[in-house]
């Protein structure tokens, strides 16, 4: 039976402890010398140590168990007795067993077997110290570098993953510009129908007038009546070409506009009103049939731009879409009003509605990508995300939303760097 002196509790609950297990084992006894009551907590913590003692030297005993008895802790320690003789073991090993429960800072373990004699036990004991040292050591380094191995294998994955997200991310935005774009195509191609088949019409019908008059004049029953009715109807139907071929022009001038300058990044100069006109007109298929003024709220016609005007068109197609999707039902009416000043090179920009407005508890949530609130109805939730990217990193400004529930919604821009 070994026994431990005046043990005194502290933790042990790695395998490396070890290095220093005997040194502090050798402290804790000289600490509770003469001590009579234990609390059972430290039972409880010497406990722990006790488990240590059995996982480092598993291969030299079956258990340890600890007691108190006669203000002295007792360390049983069963050995393995068929394996534990000297002929079992390599010497090394059994003064390995030996240097760790016995030792020199004041024999606090009582050794229950004996040594092979040896011509030099010091020097043995500490080479075999040195062993058991060295053993743990390049143990704690292999069970590191494993570990390490591990970590850099997780943080490369994390970010493959997150490099996969963003580029995920990253596409789904150009798609949502794309499918916009796509949303303007179909809207002004139904939009053009309207000019362009008057104009056919009317050429249709001035084609079968002059037909008609030339009828006439050849088989020489022309009258100077006939003449005048013919110069009245070719003067109606070129008023009326001039005026639906100007719509038409006007209509693929505005889309032209809006749809270079979605897909291109060349900086140029842009008076911001009639730019934003523009967008507006292109923006007319969307606004036909609804009850809804769009109103520019005196923006400055001085106010000239030099930057790359696509992203401006973007933001605007974008907020007036999300109000026409989500801040009005189909039969309401209602303002939407743009504003627009300028301080040194940063445009303000207020964009509101007096529409429905948005829930509290999702207001600081609508620049989150794939929010939304109309996905059963084909929301993808990644318009408003779109604004606030151009805002805040291509023009390095800021956005903020406010809403009232039945008030509408008010949102304010500031796009730094808008004159080159």
């Amino acid at each position: 039976m070994n026994v431990v002196r005046n043990a005194h509790t502290f933790n042990v609950t790695r395998v490396e402890d070890i290095y220093n297990l005997r040194f502090r084992l050798f402290q804790a006894c000289t600490h509770l010398a003469g001590s009579q009551s234990v609390p059972s907590a430290m039972a409880a913590e010497l406990s722990t140590v006790c488990k240590t003692l059995l996982k480092i030297a598993g291969p030299f005993c079956s258990d340890i168990d600890l007691t108190w008895h006669e203000g002295s802790y007792k360390v049983r320690i069963n050995l393995r007795p068929k394996e534990f003789n000297h002929n079992a073991w390599p010497s090394r090993e059994r003064l390995m067993a030996f240097h760790l429960f016995s030792g020199h800072e004041g024999a606090f373990l009582q050794k229950s077997y004996e040594l092979p004699p040896a011509n030099n036990d010091q020097a043995i004991l500490n080479d075999a110290w040195q062993m058991l040292v060295n053993k743990t050591r390049d143990e704690l380094f292999e069970d590191v570098n494993l570990q390490n191995d591990m970590l850099q294998r997780e943080i490369s994955q994390r970010i493959a993953a997150q490099q996969t997200l963003v580029e995920t991310q990253r596409d789904l935005i150009e798609n949502e510009k794309l499918t916009a774009l796509g949303g303007l195509v179909a809207g002004i191609s139904h939009e053009i129908n309207t000019p362009v088949g008057i104009c056919v019409t009317a050429t249709s019908h001035l084609r079968e007038s002059l037909v008609n008059f030339i009828d006439l004049y050849q088989s020489g029953k022309m009258k100077r009546s006939d003449l005048d009715v013919l110069l009245a109807t070719v003067n109606d139907l070129i008023g009326m070409l001039e005026v639906n071929l100007n719509r038409a022009c006007e209509l693929v001038r505005s889309f032209k506009a809006v749809a270079v300058d979605q897909t291109a990044e060349d900086v140029r100069e842009f008076v911001l009103a009639d730019y934003i006109k523009q967008v507006v007109i292109s923006l007319r298929p969307k606004l036909r049939g609804r009850k809804i003024e769009l109103v520019l709220d005196g923006i400055d016609s001085s106010i000239a731009l030099r930057t790359t005007p696509g992203p401006i068109s973007q933001i605007l197609v974008n907020l007036i879409t999300n109000s026409l999707v989500h801040g009005f039902d189909e039969e309401q009416a209602g303002v939407i009003s743009i504003s627009a000043h300028l301080i040194e090179d940063t445009l303000n920009l207020t964009y509101s509605d007096n529409g429905k407005g948005i829930l509290p508890e999702n207001i600081d949530k609508i620049f989150d990508p794939f929010f939304t609130t109309k996905r059963s109805h084909g929301g993808s939730g990644l318009g408003m995300h779109l604004v606030h990217n151009i805002v805040t990193k291509k023009f390095s400004g800021k956005i903020k939303c406010e809403s009232t529930i039945g008030r509408g919604v008010i949102i304010q821009m500031s796009l730094c760097g808008v004159l080159g």
